[in-house]
């Protein structure tokens, strides 16, 4: 579980990506999910090693923490270094998706190994 649970988290992120480009009409090419990806990408890898994440990948506090650390800091350097928009709306659906996805998996996760221990 340790070394796998990232790809959790990085789905997450990939997923609320393609399905905000295909609500919007947008292309689902390669480098536009890669494009708008990024921002969230890179905060969660920072958020991952500043909570050190890997120690406890079913933490429900991690899960909280790493949605707000990656939605904020994502954000951020979206509207500083990206140079986007950050509308209301794509923060309150972004920050609600994230937290949804990766404190579920998690909830899911414990549950299955508390049943399979």
């Amino acid at each position: 579980m340790k070394r796998w649970f990232w790809v959790f988290d990085v789905a997450a992120v990939i997923s609320f990506t393609v399905i905000g480009a295909e609500s919007h009409g947008l292309t689902l090419d390669l480098a536009g999910v890669v494009r708008v990806a990024a921002p969230f990408l890179i905060a969660l890898a920072g958020g991952v090693i500043l909570l050190r994440a890997w120690r406890e990948p079913l933490s429900l506090l991690n899960g909280v923490l790493l949605s707000l650390i990656t939605l904020a800091v994502g954000m951020l350097l979206r509207r500083y270094l990206w140079d986007e928009g950050t509308p209301r709306m794509f923060l309150i659906v972004t920050g609600a998706y994230l937290f949804a996805v990766m404190v579920g998996w998690r909830l899911i996760g414990r549950t299955v190994v508390r049943f399979t221990s």
